[in-house]
């Protein structure tokens, strides 16, 4: 099939689907299921022997797509590829990597391979190195950096086996080698934590915290004193602080170390003595405190109960109890997964739920008649899921506020990829279709409340696990997807989705 008839192929596709739309007047406010379109038999959906989509590479597991689109890192079984975009061939720059990150313009991009616990390497590469820079091969737990990828951080150990924190800053990394630097040795303890928050790195081993500022390589070393406490640190770095054993909440700012608000989280009425675990910060505002300790008059048989306080500058509130909660992410947004204790009772219903930085109820993780989904908007505004009921009815439910937008689903069921893609925004998802010769192809879709469109046929499945990576400007859509040979063997490849 010649690229003119590829691109063709969908663009009829999606005018039939589209009159059909208009003559079945799908879209609307509070809709009932029925009166759909879905895939069903596209007439002219091709012979089935090439795919709609471009391949990029075949054979390799989608790493990583760079904002900008400049660049994209796959890995195979002997290391991680490198290729520009849109059309440079694949080249080996690394042994393989497990995670990577980008730089926020496209300039650079930073690997690292898996283990926490065990040694890890790490690399730094710039579009145009025909290979990239090893950084460290003995770094250990996380590694961290700012969005501008203007330095990475990480751990290693000295031949006494104390814990060295050391910095590689991305001027002092030349085609060949990357200078490091120490800002902090800590002897043999464990640190708990490190982060990152822009130009400041956050260090707690306890209660005791040491701010970094990464530029300068200046050390601010905090303690709690007498108190006892866990630290914690926002994303941003605009804050740090201390949920203390005695029931405080302390929240301090970074640049200033003035002390912003000091709020009281416990219960003592219905949960005296208890003690605070794991706080965290998901954005700039809120504390996430666990806490955990013995229900008055229980038992002592009776498993220790835990709850959740949330404290911002006005005071402290407990949305959820019976629970702990840890961060997330939903789709790029960070969010809180709230796992709800075991039930002691003879009659209960565990409720495990989603919620936002600050708390708020999101959605309960398998809730009833939800099939895909959700996903959500920026900000949690509006979700979008696929619903079904026990009669075999399905349909896609798009809810905005107070408005509910509903499209029934015949044929096959939608399947992943589903996902909110830009430009402007609308649900994408896979579905079987029929061609008229009876045989089936798996297509893309896209669904904006008004109308489906198909962006024609995916050769193969998505493989299962791997990851989805949406980017705009141009909006488009990478992913890996494998294919049955005739022998029985499996093929991969990486495919990129014009959106």
């Amino acid at each position: 099939m010649s690229s003119q008839r590829s691109s063709l192929l969908p663009r009829r596709a999606r005018t039939a689907l589209g009159l059909l739309l208009l003559g079945m007047g799908l879209a609307g406010c509070h809709e009932k299921p029925g009166g759909g379109v879905d895939a069903g038999t596209v007439p002219d959906a091709g012979s089935g022997t090439e795919s709609s989509f471009q391949t990029l590479a075949k054979e390799a597991h989608l790493l990583l797509v760079d904002e900008r689109q400049r660049f994209l890192l796959s890995t195979r079984d002997d290391g991680t590829y490198a290729q520009v975009l849109p059309t440079g061939e694949p080249t080996r720059i690394a042994p393989k990597a497990g995670a990577a990150a980008s730089a926020s313009d496209g300039s650079a991009a930073l690997l690292w391979s898996g283990g926490l616990v065990q040694e890890r390497s790490v690399w730094v590469w710039r579009p145009g190195l025909p290979s990239a820079i090893t950084v460290s091969t003995q770094a250990r737990g996380d590694v961290v950096h700012d969005g501008a990828l203007s330095y990475v951080a990480f751990f290693e150990r000295d031949a006494e086996g104390a814990n060295l924190l050391r910095v590689a800053r991305m001027e002092a990394c030349t085609s060949e080698t990357c200078t490091l630097t120490t800002l902090l040795r800590l002897g043999s303890d464990t640190p708990t934590t490190l982060q990152s928050g822009g130009r400041i790195l956050f260090v707690s081993v306890g209660a005791h915290v040491w701010l970094i500022d990464v530029p300068t390589g200046a050390v601010t070393d905090l303690d709690l004193g007498p108190l006892q406490g866990h630290a914690f640190f926002s994303p941003g770095g605009t804050r740090y602080g201390w949920a203390t054993l005695e029931g405080h909440v302390q929240v301090f700012d970074t640049a200033t170390g003035a002390l912003l608000w000091d709020h009281v989280w416990r219960n003592e009425a219905q949960k005296p003595g208890w003690h605070p675990f794991s706080p965290f910060m998901l954005d700039e505002e809120n504390v996430i405190v666990n806490t955990e300790g013995r229900w008055v008059g229980a038992p002592p048989e009776v498993p220790w109960g835990h709850s959740v306080f949330v404290c911002d500058g006005q005071g402290c509130t407990e949305p959820v109890t019976q629970n702990m909660c840890w961060g997330v992410s939903l789709g790029e947004q960070p969010a809180m997964y709230c796992r709800q204790d075991l039930c002691i009772s003879v009659r209960c219903d565990l409720v495990n739920s989603f919620r936002d930085t600050a708390g708020r109820w999101l959605y309960r993780s398998g809730e009833l008649g939800t099939l895909l989904g959700p996903v959500f908007t920026e900000g949690f505004g509006d979700a979008v899921r696929l619903k079904g009921d026990s009669q075999g009815n399905r349909w896609l439910q798009w809810d905005e506020a107070s408005r509910e937008t509903k499209h029934e689903v015949r044929g096959e069921a939608p399947a992943e990829p589903f996902v909110l893609v830009p430009g402007p925004r609308r649900l994408l998802y896979r579905q079987s279709v029929t061609r008229q010769d009876g045989a089936t192809e798996e297509h893309l879709f896209t669904w904006n409340r008004q109308e489906v469109v198909d962006l024609g046929r995916l050769e193969g499945m998505p493989f299962h696990g791997a990851p989805v990576i949406v980017r705009d400007n141009p909006p488009a859509l990478y992913l890996d997807v494998s294919q049955v040979q005739q022998d029985g063997s499996t093929s991969l490849s990486i495919v990129r989705v014009p959106l």
